[in-house]
Order: C-alpha cells, then structure tokens, then sequence
C-alpha cells in the first residue's frame, strides 16, 4: 500500500507513519517547508528504542507493540517527505498527480483562544475543502478523514453523545469544534462527488510525543501543584489505538460512514487524580463548578473579549464543564 499523509510532523501524523512503515507500507509524509522535525523524530526515536507509555498502562490499557526491526528498514526505504500546503493548491497537485491507495488527513490546527478562530477555519475548513477538490481534479480513490468527537452534536438535554448524533447549535460546541464540524462537511461533499470517504471521530488523543501535546499539558498541569479540576468528562483515546483504527479503516474498506474514535469515557477528576497518581503528585480537588465555575467564567470571557494572555479560554471553560459520554 502506498499512503500519503497531511500533517505528517503533527502527532497523529507521526504516529500514524511509523505504525504503516512497520506494517511494511510505502509512506508519503506531506510538510510545510518550513516544518519542525522536532515531534516526528520524538516520536521515531520512541518507537525505534522500543519504549512503552507507562500512562496508557496506568489506565488498564495495553500499548500497541511494532515490528521495530520492519520499522527501521521502512523508514530507510519506503518513506520520503514531500513539501506541500493545504492552502497552495499548486503545490497540492504537484504531490497528487502521483496516484495513491489511501490519503489519511491527519493536519489540523488546534487551539481554543478565541483569537485563532479564523486562522482555524482557514486552515481546517479550507486546507480540506482543498484537498478534496484536489484529490477530485487528480482522479485520487480514497481519503480517511481524521475529524474528533467535538464535530458531533452536544444537545444540552443530554450527555449521551453516539456516532449518528445530528450537529446542533449549542454553547459547548468551541469555534475548534465548529471548524472540525465545517472541515467534515468537506469531505462528505467529497464523498458525494465521487471520493470513497471515511471519517474518524477521535476523542482527546493521548500518547508521547515532545512538544505541546495534550498528554504533556496535562502532565504539566499536575506537576504545577495546580489544585483545579473540571467538574466534566470527556472520551479519550491513545494514538497509538486510533492509528490501528485507522489503517484498518481502510484495510476493510469501511467508507461511507463515520468511525467513533473512543476507547475511554472519562470524568477528567478520574482523570486527573490517575495522572497525578502516576506522577506521585498531590490530586486537585477542587471542583470547577459553582462560584469558582461563574467566576472563572467571568474572567476567561473578558480575558477573551479584551486579548487578555490568560492560561486557559473561555471555551475550555465551558466545554470542560460538560459531562459528555459517548456511546462506543
């Protein structure tokens, strides 16, 4: 199989090349010119040493083992980077006149400050509106789409959230969920125009890799002794998971539908006190919720309306308060 993957330096993006290279598989890492290397090659020497994330087993979870003598001969023989940007079209069809089996879109900007609201929609919605017209206008066959749980409904009367779930206007959908939402909508409008299309939903990814990852922030968190802890919950799942999930996405062929991605529904006070357990950290206590929720509500929204630096935004706020359960 050869694959090509967008955002290849990202995290999912380096994890997903390494778990195809030891499976044997051609890869095409796709990067920005002016790309880091610094988190792919975190992630290669993870691999390539053989290391476990001892996190994962602290949640009762076994790490995904790889074929690391495979690995190392693939990386050397059947991977190579091509410089390209979702939003410079010319530079898309110079890397997808080459016919592919499989295109895994894997890059998307994260943030929830208000103020990367537009660069988000910019990048996300239409660095895929892009590559689906691309893939289109290059006769391409297959897109694996990579979207998250925040692109699914969140009605307010209920915390159940399933894979069919109808999007709804609500106060916990964070511009980051509606740009994802918008990027989805993409790549269906690929699928009606004749892409086979499959989309993954993950929750909050975890996983090792160097940089700002969620699983380092939330590391960083406990280790600060900050004593604050969402009243919410949330699914998560680890990186390694959703690679397998979605190269075998493709591998059965199961296009024309949406794919939870979750393997752990969580309240993050289980979550947090497990981390801190693991770190020998003392667990937050204090519950986000009441006055202490009004008035960091208050704060965050006009640290947000004035362009205040403050640690964590008025959507963080809000969407951390929700309880969402997610039917797997």
């Amino acid at each position: 199989m050869k694959s090509i993957i967008t955002g290849t330096t990202g995290f999912l993006g380096s994890h997903l090349a390494m778990h195809l290279l030891s499976q044997g598989h051609q890869v095409v890492g796709m990067k920005r010119e002016t790309s880091s290397l610094e988190l792919f090659n975190s992630v290669k020497d993870h691999y390539l040493n053989g290391e476990i994330d001892a996190l994962k087993l602290q949640f009762g979870a076994q790490p995904v083992s790889l074929n690391v003598e495979k690995l190392a001969e693939n990386l050397e023989q059947n991977f190579q980077w091509v410089n390209a940007d979702l939003l410079d079209t010319d530079s898309l069809f110079d890397v997808f006149n080459t016919p592919f089996d499989v295109i895994f879109h894997c890059a998307a900007l994260v943030s929830f400050k208000r103020k990367d609201s537009d660069k988000m929609i910019e990048n996300n919605v239409e660095g895929t509106a892009n590559l689906v017209n691309v893939c289109l206008k290059t006769k391409q066959k297959n897109l694996v789409h990579i979207s998250s749980v925040a692109a699914l409904s969140r009605q307010e009367e209920s915390d159940v959230i399933s894979i069919d779930s109808d999007w709804v206007d609500s106060p916990y959908n964070t511009d980051y969920a509606k740009s994802k939402y918008f990027s989805e909508l993409e790549a269906w409008r690929g699928k009606e125009e004749g892409l086979n299309v499959a989309v993954i939903n993950p929750g909050i990814i975890m996983g090792i890799g160097a940089g700002n990852t969620a699983q380092q922030q939330f590391i960083n968190i406990i280790q600060s002794g900050n004593p604050f802890v969402p009243a919410g919950s949330n699914g998560f799942i680890w990186v390694d998971d959703l690679c397998q999930l979605a190269i075998q996405t493709f591998d059965n062929q199961t296009f024309g539908k949406r794919i939870l991605g979750v393997t752990h529904n969580l309240s993050y006070e289980h979550f947090f006190h497990t981390i801190a357990d693991f770190l020998g950290k003392k667990r937050p206590s204090w519950l986000i919720q009441g006055f202490t929720y009004k008035t960091l509500y208050a704060l965050t929204y006009l640290t947000d309306k004035l362009r205040i630096p403050f640690p964590i935004s008025n959507d963080l706020v809000v969407s951390t308060s929700r309880k969402s359960h997610y039917v797997i």
